[in-house]
């Protein structure tokens, strides 16, 4: 699955979309999947209650709250030390809003017990990182904790239902609408779920069946480097599937809402779709590495990083999979809120 497509693929055009703000999927894809939601939840109870929840805040702007709170520092007395850095965290750049941004942080940095070298807890709330060979999310497999992203998500569902908080995380109602509102975009960016696992002759590595190794861990793609135009390396590939969004049109993005519209909703019982969604995006990160080929394991100041040589029509290919993904995010974050507060009889 993992072999070359094409050997003349290294001089790609990838480093314009791989070394933007490094949140998950950006500020345009977070802001699209809550603005797609948004116009497809109007009219209906579920618009209601994110105003009843949010205020004047918009479930648009509200999507990105949860990359903006990586602005407080916990070394610096827990002060927001961001300010002016990213236009779409300006409207949670004032007094009260940053309290809240404090709070939540102070609640959510250590509970979870984070190993050395981890990221602190509500960091870890964005992603997992199982391995593609899975197929499915699996609780237990190796990238997976009682904090990623899909426990997050649960336990945010469970809040913002009227049901008790589920520990490690600690999200009150606004937090909860936030962190379901961004990890429904986290969770349809490939890498952000599935990781590709590399030893250290750049062969795809199973740590699951060969034994967790982290050495052969690419963090999501974040070590994996793509070239440059020239042919010396470039940006990392989690950062370039972050920035795709930003290639999309503004005439795709603003059709966006009437394509979501004939997205097939998800069946069965609401308590399986974020499982079976995550499933899905394993599947997604499958294409999203097929067709590449790794050179050897490199060891940095950083760490070790592999290097890519992608396919030929990787760019053209991981662009229009991303425009399909904020789409399906959009519909099925409008989708979870409905089921969440569902039209009265």
């Amino acid at each position: 699955m993992f072999t070359s497509l094409s050997r003349g693929a290294a001089a790609l055009t990838l480093l314009a979309a791989c070394c933007g703000q490094a949140f998950g999927y950006g500020a345009v894809g977070h802001n699209t999947v809550g603005d797609i939601a948004s116009q497809l939840i109007q009219g209906h109870r579920a618009a209601a209650e994110v105003k009843r929840i949010l205020g004047d805040i918009s479930l648009r702007d509200i999507a990105v709250w949860d990359d903006c709170v990586k602005g407080i520092d916990p070394s610096k007395d827990f002060q927001y030390t961001s300010t002016g850095r990213f236009p779409e965290c300006a409207v949670f750049e004032k007094p009260d809003e940053e309290a809240r941004m404090r709070q939540y942080v102070q609640r959510n940095l250590e509970q979870c017990k984070p190993k050395a070298g981890d990221e602190s807890c509500h960091k870890q709330y964005h992603y997992s990182n199982v391995a593609i060979q899975r197929g499915r999310y699996q609780p237990g497999a190796v990238g997976t904790s009682d904090h990623d992203l899909v426990p997050a998500l649960k336990a945010a569902i469970l809040v913002l239902r009227g049901g008790p908080e589920t520990p490690p995380m600690d999200l009150n109602e606004r937090e909860a609408l936030a962190l379901v509102a961004h990890t429904l975009g986290d969770l349809h960016q490939p890498l952000h779920m599935g990781s590709i696992y590399l030893d250290a002759n750049g062969k795809v590595y199973d740590p699951d069946k060969q034994g967790a190794d982290a050495q052969t861990h690419t963090v999501g793609g974040n070590a994996i480097t793509l070239p440059k135009p020239d042919g010396t390396p470039g940006g990392n590939l989690h950062s370039y599937w972050d920035g795709l969004p930003n290639r999309l049109s503004p005439a795709q993005l603003a059709a966006m809402p009437a394509q979501a519209k004939l997205v097939t909703p998800t069946g069965g019982s609401p308590d399986r779709w974020v499982d079976e969604w995550a499933s899905e995006s394993l599947l997604q990160a499958q294409l999203a590495f097929d067709g590449m080929r790794f050179g050897p394991r490199q060891q940095t100041p950083r760490g070790s990083r592999w290097a890519a040589t992608p396919p030929a029509d990787y760019d053209t290919r991981s662009t229009e999979q991303v425009r399909l993904e904020l789409i399906k995010g959009g519909a099925r974050l409008a989708q979870l809120l409905m089921s969440i507060w569902p039209d009265k009889p």
